[in-house]
């Protein structure tokens, strides 16, 4: 059993680096991703926050150009007001004009709330473009780190799997093709350490026969999970 147990356990130890590996390479790809998707989505506020200032201006300007108009329409009604040929004519430009006061008092406001708005969105756009501007430098930090991890992960891999080989060819000849069978498919999962009487995959107890059998060096898989099983380090004979 000892060297079985061994290369199982060796086995055991390398898919689980390798799980680690891929792992780490997949997720350094989906790092990138999310830190450019974060990038897209501060343009598109800065954008809507550029936007939303545009408008407001415009906005705001055209309220100016009508306030300007209706003052041009009261200087012409007082001219008018000064030419009246009867008190009819006179009260109603004067009605006219107190209106039109009036309602460029409601336009002034209504000017004065639109120019607090646009200093508020041009906070807005000045946040939303210094938020752009940090994204896109950790989405730069981001991808030179991972595509240097990268490089070194596929180097780790390629060493691994070569370590794998030899530890594959370390396998009793009676262990190999139902190793290779479930390994090539399952990979770590492939493997489980037997934890007392119990597999370590799934936590199944195991049968006396089963227990039997291990320390048998027989070839043994959990009913459960399908895993090929290993007895722990000093548990088998000789081990």
């Amino acid at each position: 059993m000892s060297t079985t147990g061994s290369a199982l356990r060796e086995l055991h130890r390398i898919h689980k680096q390798l799980t680690d590996l891929r792992g780490r390479l997949d997720r350094g790809p989906k790092h990138v991703a999310a830190s450019q998707g974060a990038v897209r989505r501060m343009e598109l506020d800065a954008e809507q926050a550029k936007d939303a200032h545009k408008k407001a201006r415009v906005s705001s300007d055209e309220k100016q150009l009508q306030l300007k108009s209706r003052e041009a329409k009261i200087d012409d009604l007082k001219s008018k007001l000064n030419q009246a040929s009867s008190n009819k004519e006179f009260q109603t430009l004067k009605d006219q004009i107190a209106a039109d006061q009036q309602a460029n008092l409601v336009l002034e406001d209504e000017i004065l709330e639109s120019l607090e708005k646009i200093d508020q969105l041009a906070a807005k756009v000045k946040k939303a473009e210094a938020d752009l501007a940090t994204a896109k430098a950790e989405a730069t930090k981001v991808k030179t780190r991972i595509e240097g991890e990268q490089a070194g992960l596929e180097s780790e891999l390629a060493r691994v799997l070569n370590e794998l080989k030899e530890a594959e060819a370390n396998l009793p000849a009676d262990y190999k093709s139902d190793y290779l069978r479930v390994a090539r498919v399952r990979g770590e999962e492939a493997l489980a350490e037997v934890n007392g009487e119990v597999c370590g995959g799934c936590y199944q107890m195991l049968t006396p026969n089963m227990m039997n059998e291990l320390y048998l060096a027989k070839p043994v898989f959990c009913k459960s999970c399908g895993a090929l099983l290993y007895l722990a380090e000093g548990r088998g004979i000789g081990d």
